[in-house]
């Protein structure tokens, strides 16, 4: 269905906020009738670089088209004239400002449509609701039934003797006594179905807090799905109670019923008992952490006692598949957890009744034989949290379990990368009712491309995820083709090229490669990237493309291919050898943009004069450049400066009073940094220095003998320059 047959449909007041969008630059009308169109229509696509502007004109004649087709098939009258109108009006826009006006707005649709929904009661919860009133109506009409009949049985030892009013009594009690019979078993046929409706929403819940762990928006509903368990629970011990006062409780279809209600109140209880903040995912040992579970019928708890104590343990995935046969989980020992016990409390503030376990440690973990090639990395534990319960509706102790979400335990912090890949897959593409840990080893690219989205999106904090050209990046990446015409949604991708096998000619995975880019991104791009300044996921060779279609000093910003964790920057300039060449400036890392951020050295090189495609640098660098700070207490300031090849400069300080001088080299290799006395010994044979010599990012010899005459400092750095010109910068 299009997505603007979904919003014509909802009501007045919601649906105005669609409309508003399009004034006063597009008629709604033109929406209205193209809707179908318009959104099949590659949109996004389109940048305003010279190379696009002719698919955004084709676009423009195409949309005129389609509106003077749909004016020829209404026939002559006003509206026809309004729709021939409407499409003179399209024919003088200006077709790179319409493609982006109607690619911003189809993006805002979706946008305002997802809030919309958000804000609207599920169709599963109003089912649930409804199917309540429904059940609750039944009994009030049993329990109503039933008084009468205690009614009558009052009233049959106050008659006389008289036969004719006996008979009276028997011929009206008789059909009530077997009305109630067929109405309590529509009533559990009617509990039955209802709870099986809500425990779907508790496994509804649990998924998407599974996949909030990915980075999903998780709405927490648990109040609500708290409120309909205990309504079940109260339904269930009353409709006990009937067919108890039904007389015939021995009977076959009593006892029938009351198993039957017996059976569905212990699946309710065990279902209520869940994890509610679940341990992380990827677990270090001897590591601090915290985890809580709730109770949904904490309102049935029986009072006298001591509050249950819930106990956690560590265990495998073969012993968590053991759980659905009731097998004794604890007859091998997995690791050890301090701190693993807890008491289930009730809250009035929050109404709700729950655990929380502290401070809680893995001190130790056994491993199992691994299959095939399966690393630690890939091996699934999870925490199984235990209790006996015992409700005020029963006298029996219901044992009660809640695993959590698979966990992968590490011992190093260089394990953590491929720990996270195995959960991402598990948590992404896990079905609700699996055999633990059960997971596809293929999976659609579409499928992972709205995973990589979604993980993306939520680390880096962005208002808009990845676009398809990203996404065609990615694939072209991890399937190694280099096709721009194939559409690789289709397609499957395993385990093994996500995560196992090496990228071709590298020495990482497809994830090792896309997770430390969102590292990198996280920590020192995200303005940079939710300000559209990083073109982000595209390769050398598009790039390349789209370079040599602008002028020279025109620039942009891309992930590199073959470095982890590392950004370039690209851009177009006269070639020393004739004609013009793309250059590639080595890859900035998390080392190197903590030494000094991304704008200042986008400032730093000269050579960068427009951001892709038509930006002046310093119109959109502006914002990030650092203020210059002055030296202090009468010393110059040592200062960190990125240069290319061709653009080293020498900076030599002047002469100060007494037996100290500033001496600022340019570093010949990217990044010009001066970070120690390492450095500095690198830069003046001869001096030694050690790192008390250094004061305020100064550079100074102690004592006399170390300082070098002017001669000789000219001397150190044409030396040093000689050096840096065998020292290439950049990887064309």
């Amino acid at each position: 269905m299009a997505l603007w047959n979904v919003i014509s449909k909802l009501p007045p007041e919601v649906f105005h906020r669609f409309q508003t969008l399009y004034e006063p630059y597009l008629p709604v009308e033109v929406r209205h009738y193209l809707a179908e169109w318009m959104e099949q229509q590659p949109w996004g696509s389109v940048s305003t670089g010279c190379g696009d502007e002719a698919l955004a004109r084709n676009l423009l004649e195409n949309m005129v088209a389609e509106m003077q087709n749909i004016a020829g098939q209404v026939g002559e009258g006003s509206f026809t004239a309004k729709l021939n109108k409407w499409a003179s009006l399209l024919q003088e826009m200006q077709p790179l400002q319409l493609v982006q006006f109607v690619n911003s707005v189809l993006l805002r649709e979706r946008e305002l449509l997802q809030e919309v929904q958000q804000s609207s009661p599920r169709q599963e919860d109003v089912q649930v609701r409804r199917r309540l009133g429904e059940l609750e109506s039944l009994l009030q009409r049993i329990q109503l039934s039933s008084s009468e009949r205690e009614c009558y049985t009052a009233e049959e030892e106050l008659l006389s003797p008289e036969y004719n009013k006996l008979q009276q009594f028997l011929n009206t009690w008789e059909p009530q006594r077997q009305e109630c019979g067929p109405g309590l078993a529509e009533a559990s046929s009617l509990l039955e179905q209802t709870q099986k409706l809500v425990l779907r929403s508790i496994q509804d819940w649990k998924r998407r807090l599974q996949l909030s762990g990915n980075g999903a928006v998780f709405e927490d509903n648990l109040g609500s799905v708290q409120d309909w368990c205990e309504r079940l629970a109260v339904i269930n011990c009353q409709l006990q109670q009937e067919v108890a006062k039904q007389g015939d409780a021995g009977t076959e279809m009593g006892t029938n019923l009351t198993v039957k209600l017996q059976a569905l109140f212990g699946n309710l209880i065990r279902s209520s008992f869940l994890v509610e903040k679940h341990p992380p995912q990827v677990l270090k040992t001897q590591s601090k952490f915290s985890s809580s579970v709730r109770f949904l019928l904490g309102s049935r708890l029986s009072a006298t006692g001591k509050p249950p104590l819930i106990r956690a343990v560590i265990i495998t995935e073969q012993q968590a598949r053991a759980l659905g046969q009731h097998s004794n989980t604890h007859s091998d020992i997995t690791g050890e957890i301090t701190n693993n016990t807890g008491l289930l409390e009730s809250n009035n503030s929050t109404k709700s009744t729950s655990a929380t376990l502290r401070n809680m440690s893995l001190k130790k973990i056994k491993r199992s034989d691994r299959r095939g090639t399966e690393s630690v990395t890939e091996e699934k534990f999870a925490v199984l949290f235990s209790a006996d319960l015992s409700l005020v509706e029963s006298k029996q102790i219901h044992p009660v379990q809640a695993l959590s979400l698979p966990i992968v335990v590490i011992v190093h912090g260089s394990q953590d990368n491929n720990a996270t890949a195995t959960v991402l897959w598990d948590n992404a593409f896990s079905e609700v009712d699996r055999l633990p840990f059960h997971i596809p080893e293929r999976v659609l690219w579409g499928a992972m491309c709205r995973t990589l989205d979604m993980k993306f999106t939520a680390e880096v904090q962005a208002p808009q995820g990845l676009c398809p050209e990203h996404f065609l990046f990615l694939a072209q990446k991890v399937f190694d083709e280099q096709t721009y015409s194939q559409d690789f949604s289709a397609r499957m991708v395993s385990w093994s090229q996500f995560n196992k096998e090496n990228l071709p000619g590298r020495t990482f995975t497809f994830w090792q490669w896309f997770d430390g880019v969102m590292e990198l991104t996280k920590r020192h791009l995200k303005d940079y990237w939710n300000n559209g300044l990083i073109l982000g996921f595209v390769s050398k060779q598009y790039s390349s493309y789209v370079l040599n279609c602008c002028e020279n000093g025109t620039f942009l910003l891309r992930f590199s291919d073959s470095e982890i964790g590392g950004i370039t920057i690209a851009w177009i300039d006269d070639s020393d050898t004739g004609g013009r060449q793309v250059y590639n400036v080595q890859p900035f890392t998390t080392k190197d943009l903590t030494i000094r951020s991304l704008g200042d050295r986008v400032r730093d090189i000269e050579q960068l004069l427009c951001l892709y495609p038509n930006q002046a640098k310093d119109q959109v660098f502006s914002r990030f450049y650092t203020k210059e700070t002055k030296g202090k207490d009468g010393y110059l300031h040592a200062g960190v400066k990125t240069t290319v090849n061709g653009e080293q400069k020498s900076v030599l300080g002047p002469m100060m009073p007494g037996p100290m001088m500033h001496f600022v080299p340019e570093c010949p290799t990217r990044p010009n940094i001066l970070t120690g006395p390492d450095n500095i010994n690198s830069f003046m044979p001869g001096f030694t220095m050690e790192s008390d010599d250094f004061p305020d990012n100064s550079v100074f010899p102690s004592g006399d003998e170390l300082i070098p005459s002017v001669q000789e400092l000219e001397k150190m750095l044409s030396e040093t320059m000689d050096t840096a010109t065998n020292s290439p910068d950049l990887r064309y």
